[in-house]
């Protein structure tokens, strides 16, 4: 199960750290500057007026920088802004020490320049130690969050893969497709060639180019077309089709198995009683995005239960395979209406091939 980073358990439990961490760090500092002049009290006073700043400064980094700057690869960004932070927030504590702890309650202490080189540095080092602990506890939950995205990953498109797998090669399926094989053979059709061909490029696709984390898109679109033709087989002059694709599909590459589980389910529930139905399939791509359309006909006995046609297996595998692969590159609609189902898939896609 993918951890939820903003799941109210999981904030409570990180709230409820962070008190922990700063109560300790209180009483720490508290006995380290209050015994050895046998004030406890007048130490734990001050280190409660400084506490602020620190807790700012941590939140800020820990909360705020590192998972829009560290974690999404940008470092010298997220190395600048710590860098103007700590002398930011130390420059702050120099303001509390002289105006506040020294004028007030350590009157007998000398009050150094504001930015007298040897306090200003002592405060970069003190904030630079309460936020070395949360950085580590956030790096370690993040990689630890990342592993367990990749199994999840890996777990989802294997379950992708065999629903698919299943699908293709579902008897019904195979029995038309095999039937339309041994007519064109008999009529000695020269489609009989070109059939034998799709099915080996489709078992090729499931078996060996599925293995790759992205494939190119060409490819991609290639597999679909053949899958497509096989369907259109299967169902003859039952099924009107229109299939199209626009922009260039070199160049790209995209994760396998994404866009098959919409055009599967549009095959399963376009037929109404008659056998009659239609599909409309558009692919487009437009600089980095990939626009998938489909829209299908929906028979009688499934506006009966609505909720069959896209709470399947494949729907909702490719569903959660988008969340974890595109989280914030990715726009899917899915409309079911009286006597069409229409699907929308925007993602942003990669150059390169696999």
């Amino acid at each position: 199960m993918k951890i939820k980073i903003y799941d109210p358990e999981n904030r409570s439990i990180i709230i409820r750290l962070y008190t922990l961490y700063w109560l300790g760090y209180i009483l720490l500092f508290s006995l380290i500057q209050g015994l050895p002049a046998g004030d406890f009290i007048t130490a734990l006073r001050n280190e409660w007026y400084s506490i602020l700043p620190k807790i700012l400064f941590v939140t800020i980094v820990v909360e705020f920088l590192m998972p829009r700057l560290l974690f999404k690869k940008k470092t010298i960004t997220f190395i600048t802004a710590y860098v103007i932070l700590i002398l930011l927030f130390a420059f702050l504590q120099r303001l509390i020490d002289n105006f506040i702890i020294l004028r007030y309650y350590l009157t007998f202490w000398k009050i150094e320049p504001l930015l007298s080189a040897p306090v200003f540095l002592y405060n970069v080092s003190k904030l630079q130690f309460v936020v070395t602990i949360p950085i580590a506890f956030k790096l370690f939950y993040y990689l630890a969050e990342e592993k367990n995205k990749v199994q999840t990953i890996l777990s989802e498109k294997l379950q992708a893969e065999l629903s698919s797998l299943r699908n293709q090669f579902h008897p019904h399926f195979l029995f038309n497709v095999l039937n339309s094989l041994y007519s064109k053979i008999l009529s000695k059709s020269d489609d009989s060639a070109e059939i034998v061909l799709k099915i080996s490029d489709i078992l090729r696709f499931s078996i060996y180019d599925v293995n790759n984390k992205s494939i190119s898109l060409e490819n991609e679109i290639d597999y679909l077309k053949n899958y497509i033709s096989l369907q259109q087989l299967r169902f003859e002059n039952q099924l009107q089709l229109s299939f199209s694709v626009y922009g260039s599909v070199e160049n790209h590459s995209i994760e396998p198995f994404l866009i098959l589980p919409f055009i599967e389910n549009s095959y399963k529930y376009c037929l109404d009683e008659n056998n009659q139905g239609w599909i409309t399939i558009s692919i487009t791509i437009n600089d980095e995005w990939l626009v998938v359309k489909i829209e299908n006909s929906l028979s009688e006995n499934v506006n009966l239960y609505p909720e069959n046609v896209n709470s399947g297996i494949g729907i909702s595998n490719v569903k959660r395979r988008l969340e974890l692969l595109y989280p914030d590159t990715h726009v899917l609609t899915i409309k079911n209406e009286t006597v069409s189902f229409f699907v929308s898939l925007k993602i942003k896609i990669k150059d390169g091939g696999n």
